[in-house]
């Protein structure tokens, strides 16, 4: 098990500001502007950013369960579709810290709903941004022979990949070692956080879907890629 802490990203000014301007039917007024370059230093002096991930075996898929060596299974019929073919993966988890989820719970408990809606634009493209680093950084790592590749990213909570899997994937990596919990609802606390898996085998025989959205039917969704 690994863990990175004290990560330093490179976050672009602007960023949060695409995300936002589509949440605000494609403009932003002058107050707005104002309150995006406010928020943006706030956001960003409180990130911790940190990561942690595992390296699990598959022994094996059989129709929408993937078995671990380790005894662990995960199943959907996407995540068994993603994984078949690939010999090992990587399990993860990424936190932006607890103290961006504290301004942005005060700021909501404000009233202030205008200065929310703006930082948790600006947080989840930053939170974007932590997730394509470790996905260099477990790529790298994860790609142990000449001829193999990396499937794309899944996450529990994805189409057809139900939240209640968080469960298994927090008992083959500690989340808590990062300070990442799961409430009641199997969502994460901190709320700015992420998890899931990447495929690793040959490149003739894993899964070629480019991005998860691929696989999801709301062509609509603000956060498709």
């Amino acid at each position: 098990m690994i863990i990175l802490e004290n990560i330093k990203l490179e976050i672009p000014e602007q960023t949060g500001r695409d995300f936002l301007t589509k949440l605000m039917g494609g403009r932003l007024n002058p107050q707005i502007e104002k309150l995006f370059a406010e928020k943006s230093e706030i956001c960003i002096s409180s990130l911790k950013p940190k990561a942690i991930y595992s390296n699990y075996e598959i022994e094996k898929v059989i129709g929408d369960s993937v078995y671990f060596k380790s005894g662990n299974i995960f199943t959907g019929p996407n995540i068994s579709k993603i994984l078949t073919g690939s010999k090992t993966s990587t399990i993860f988890i990424t936190t932006l810290g607890s103290k961006v989820d504290e301004i942005i719970k005060e700021t909501s408990y404000s009233g202030d709903t205008l200065s929310t809606i703006v930082m948790d634009a600006i947080t989840t493209e930053i939170l974007i941004i932590l997730g394509d680093y470790i996905s260099r950084t477990i790529k790298k790592e994860g790609i142990r022979e000449k001829d193999w590749g990396s499937t794309c990213k899944y996450s529990p909570g994805q189409y057809k990949w139900t939240i209640e899997e968080q469960k298994e994937l927090f008992s083959m990596v500690e989340g808590n070692k990062i300070g990442v919990e799961l409430n009641s609802s199997y969502l994460m606390v901190p709320f700015k956080s992420t998890s899931g898996v990447y495929g690793f085998g040959p490149i003739d025989s894993i899964d070629k879907t480019r991005v998860a959205c691929d696989l999801c039917p709301r062509v609509n969704c603000i956060g498709r890629r």
